[in-house]
């Protein structure tokens, strides 16, 4: 069963009544809002915390092609019961810090953060259940720079160098750890026969393995042609488009795992899946069937879920697990501050 999408309004934009009436009339003159110049406007539950689902800036599209022959989409199918194993990971800065020369004066950035990865796993007839949850806490050195610092609350932030001078940068790095991390994790589970939904695109994965599917929930390039751009929107729920390749490695598609709501914009509920190429065009076109049909089964609700319903009930529920894994970080950056204080840096 499908759940209805964030709710989503069409809003009409009227200048207010008044004594400004000619100033209103200048407005509408040079900034028309209205069917009439062929734009609506639309608001969305989805949290501005997390950017917008689908802001699209134009892609070299030269470099993707239609793998699979056709125009239509493929419909929804049965979905075939199978064990699913959903994989996400979160991360979180707890303390900028800096090296700094006394007698040069030169400064080095520093970052101390955490990341969290795991997974849910569903088998046919059975409870989900969290499995392979991995911690990371690390200080992060910019220029080459090293140092262990160890706080007598148990918190442990491992060293982890970097030729990088952006403070800004070391975000980045971390982010790129978390990745690798459920990357590892993700081939893991992959290896021991699991079914993988892995959130998020393939592109940072190094081994890509037939049974591990990068799942893009927000869409920030138009990376098809126009036309099969155009027809994404149309898809119904449990159907997807035609596949295309991504690069040299990866096959694409679209899927709708839920409906726009009320007003809701046509992109509302899409979801783009990525896939290895190592398996082959045809055992991509039937696990992207498959999954198709069955990911709606999982899609967020809206009233737990500002992201929802591309947002998984399962991605959900980790995201939670692995946020509580990580503790409060008010007391990780109070640690983290003792601990440089005192000097507990090896």
């Amino acid at each position: 069963m499908s759940h209805p999408l964030h709710t989503l309004h069409v809003v009409t934009v009227r200048a207010p009544p008044g004594r400004n009436k000619g100033r209103q009339d200048r407005m509408a003159a040079t900034a028309p809002i209205g069917p009439d110049v062929g734009w609506r406007v639309y608001t969305e539950d989805w949290d501005p915390a997390y950017g917008n689902p689908a802001t699209f800036d134009i892609d070299d599209t030269d470099a993707v092609e239609q793998a699979e022959a056709g125009d239509d989409h493929i419909g929804p199918s049965a979905a075939r019961e199978q064990p699913i194993c959903f994989i996400d990971g979160t991360r979180r800065a707890e303390l900028s810090v800096w090296l700094e020369n006394s007698a040069t004066g030169a400064r080095v950035p520093g970052l101390m953060g955490a990341y969290a990865v795991g997974a849910v796993t569903v088998r046919p007839g059975a409870n989900a259940g969290f499995e392979g949850i991995r911690v990371g806490r690390l200080a992060i050195w910019g220029a080459g720079h090293t140092g262990r610092i160890t706080a007598t609350t148990g918190h442990r932030w491992e060293s982890e160098a970097t030729t990088v001078t952006d403070p800004a940068k070391l975000l980045d790095h971390l982010q790129d750890l978390m990745r690798a991390a459920e990357g590892r994790l993700a081939l893991d589970a992959a290896d021991a026969g699991w079914n993988v939904v892995l959130d998020g695109p393939l592109n940072r994965i190094r081994s890509l393995h037939a049974l591990v599917t990068g799942y893009v929930k927000t869409h920030r390039r138009q990376i098809l042609p126009d036309a099969a751009h155009a027809r994404v929107p149309t898809l119904p729920v449990g159907a997807r488009t035609r596949i295309f390749t991504a690069g040299t490695d990866r096959y694409t598609c679209y899927v709708r795992v839920g409906r726009p709501g009320p007003g809701g914009s046509p992109w509302s509920g899409i979801a783009r899946l990525d896939f290895p190429a190592v398996a082959g065009l045809d055992a991509v076109t039937v696990r992207a069937t498959e999954l198709a049909s069955l990911l709606p089964r999982y899609a967020g609700v809206a009233h737990r879920d500002p992201r929802a319903p591309v947002n998984l009930t399962p991605v959900k529920n980790l995201e939670n697990r692995l946020y509580r894994m990580l503790g409060r970080v008010e007391h990780a950056t109070r640690a983290a501050r003792d601990a440089v204080i005192a000097g507990r840096i090896q």
